[in-house]
């Protein structure tokens, strides 16, 4: 949305200030690895030219991934602009002077509602925002996690995403475990030894592939909506476990029926160079997804104790019977009584405009209905959040970083280890042809090594920095959301209505009259309200609050709208039927004209009419009324 400047702040804060001092030490700890990744070139480039430009790759990566860290961290720090049309439209938002915020707003898809759903919540006590849970994952959690349905969307997907990741990754060791079975009873053949590390690799692959995609899927800008949550089919997982040893089994067999010798050569070579073992990259990563586990629980149950699941309204109906258009009813409700609560002059958000509709009939009678949902401008709500789960957030944050740091320096190693790679094999391959048979064995248990030693390294760069992005990504929702408190109030009105004609000043002496219409309404209005508690997500730049907001509850409050009921009924009281004089000016003439006429009859009298006393006056002008109604019949 546009960044709408008034001199009256909303109020809004910045609530990123300590995520963003600490992911800007993060960045700056990042940029400097990649300055040393780049000094090293110097040292490397006269001798071995390739190890240099590995380096230097390497610290251009980093280089850029701490300053972009840095900038991130910065921008978090920034002043945070808002202007005056912040936070989001419920939904579309139909007030005049609001129509280009509401057209990005629905280019953006930041509305979360519809304006019918909005009038069913009011009428039926209900909240839809409390959707249930999609995909057997989803339902798995919110049995386990029962307040978790009465939190925002983004909270209950990352949870979901979470605990996918966990459940996958204990049908993965039950899969293993079923596989270790197979190869231990001698299902598999004699292969066993080939069966367990093959497939522990395979799991080690499979794990780290489920963490990373829950760590993409737990940016903010990917769960505006509810999401559906499955871990990975357990009739796949399991089936595999079982197949791949029977298959390794066969192919182990094979070779033993068909070719001894080559096998047993492989046994000979298997024995001599260092095979890769998954077993310490998979505690790793187990360690690490205990802990943060462990964090995402302790926020989420922080959060859920600030739940209010509240769904009540003020209610209104009455008959009335008024003199007065209907037309002037909605207008006095939209333009002055609503008006009047506007928050720091703020427009209110019309959801369903006021277009009343009167069908006019016969001899000045019809009916007439009409709708209005509005909301005023949301309020900021701070919300102070318990010692402990504030603690827990900023640890997390902290850790997150250091996670992400770590990362950045295996990342370094691995290049160290890459160059290492490389100049071993450009030095001594060459020379593979004419080395004897030991020496060839020899050649590829330090080649084994020197490999096993560069996948360990990659492994642990991808599991560290991997769910070190998994709790930045988590702990940043729980630092981006903010409350606001509105009023939305809904107002349905139906009636009919008949006009009729009063006089005044209709005597024959009467020198001015008034003539008016009287429009008398029956008028059945119905009016529901609440206070209502909303829930929206910031972030940092240009669209800080534009993200969907959510209505977490629903707060009753008569003695606001017993207020706005008497507003209308002090201005029905108040309304004048007659039209009179409006100023001492028009008064005075109308005294002069009275004066004229009563000159006017005296100067008659005297020039030898016989003059008429009042009862006379009274007399005639009765006759003349009684003469034109006969004519005119």
């Amino acid at each position: 949305m546009a960044y709408d400047f008034g001199s009256q702040s909303l109020g809004i804060t910045n609530p990123f200030k300590k995520e963003g001092a600490i992911r800007l030490v993060g960045g700056l700890v990042i940029t400097l690895l990649g300055v040393y990744a780049l000094l090293q070139v110097t040292s490397l480039i006269a001798e071995q030219l390739i190890s240099a430009w590995i380096y230097a790759a390497a610290g251009f990566l980093l280089l850029i991934t701490g300053l972009r860290r840095c900038g991130s961290g910065l921008m978090q720090l920034f002043k945070f602009f808002v202007g005056r049309s912040v936070p989001s439209s419920l939904t579309r938002n139909l007030t005049k002077s609001e129509r280009e915020n509401a057209d990005i707003e629905a280019k953006q898809g930041s509305l979360a509602y519809t304006a019918g759903s909005l009038e069913s919540m009011l009428m039926g006590r209900k909240n839809s925002t409390f959707s249930e849970p999609e995909g057997w994952m989803g339902r798995l959690v919110h049995s386990v996690f029962p307040r978790l349905v009465f939190m925002p969307y983004p909270i209950r997907n990352v949870v979901q995403q979470v605990a996918s990741a966990v459940v996958t990754t204990l049908i993965a060791f039950v899969a293993f475990g079923l596989t270790y079975f197979v190869a231990t009873t001698g299902l598999a053949g004699t292969a066993g030894h080939i069966i367990l590390p093959a497939f522990s690799v395979l799991l080690l692959i499979y794990l780290v592939s489920t963490w990373r995609n829950a760590a993409i899927n737990v940016k903010l800008d990917r769960v505006k909506q509810l999401q559906s949550a499955n871990a990975a089919s357990v009739a796949k997982i399991i089936a595999f476990s079982i197949i791949f040893p029977v298959l390794i089994g066969l192919g182990y067999h094979y070779l033993q029926t068909n070719s001894p010798q080559t096998l047993a050569e492989l046994s000979f070579m298997g024995q001599n160079i260092e095979l890769f073992s998954a077993w310490p990259m998979l505690f790793l990563l187990l360690g690490l997804a205990v802990i943060i586990t462990g964090l995402v629980m302790v926020l989420v149950n922080g959060r859920a104790q600030q739940v209010n699941t509240a769904t009540e309204v003020a209610e209104y109906r009455e008959n009335l019977q008024e003199s007065v258009h209907p037309n002037e009813i909605f207008i006095n409700i939209e333009n002055i009584v609503l008006a009047n609560r506007r928050y720091k002059e703020v427009p209110n958000r019309t959801y369903i405009n006021f277009d009343p509709k009167l069908n006019e009939q016969s001899q000045g009678k019809g009916d007439f209905s009409g709708e209005l949902l509005i909301e005023t401008q949301p309020a900021f709500a701070k919300h102070e959040a318990q010692p402990v789960h504030s603690l827990v957030r900023l640890l997390s944050t902290g850790l997150a970083q250091v996670l992400i740091v770590t990362g950045a320096l295996l990342f370094l190693l691995l290049t160290g280890k890459i160059s290492e790679l490389y100049q071993f094999f450009s030095a001594s391959a060459p020379a593979l042809n004419q080395m004897s048979e030991n020496q060839a064995i020899s050649w590829f248990g330090e080649a084994s090594g020197v490999v096993v030693g560069a996948v360990a390294m990659l492994f642990a760069f991808l599991v560290v920095s991997m769910m070190g992005r998994l709790l930045e990504g988590f702990t940043h929702v729980f630092w981006a959301e903010l409350q606001f408190n509105s009023l939305l109030m809904y107002m349905k009105t139906e009636g009919t209505f008949s006009e009729s004609k009063i006089s005044t000043g209709m005597s024959i002496h009467d020198s001015t009259r008034s003539e008016n219409v009287i429009v008398k309404s029956s008028i059945t209005p119905w009016i529901v309200s609440s206070r209502i508690t909303t829930s929206t997500f910031a972030t940092s730049g240009q669209n800080n609050v534009e993200m969907p907001r959510y209505v977490m509850s629903m707060h009753k409050n008569e003695d606001e709208l017993n207020m706005i009921v008497d507003e209308i009924r002090d201005f029905l009281r108040g309304r004048e039927n007659i039209a009179g004089f409006t100023n001492t000016k028009d008064l005075q003439h109308a005294e002069n004209i009275l004066r004229v006429n009563q000159v006017s009859r005296g100067q008659e009298g005297d020039s030898g009419n016989a003059k008429l006393t009042q009862k006379e006056d009274d007399q005639a002008a009765g006759y003349l009324r009684n003469a034109e109604s006969d004519e005119q019949s």
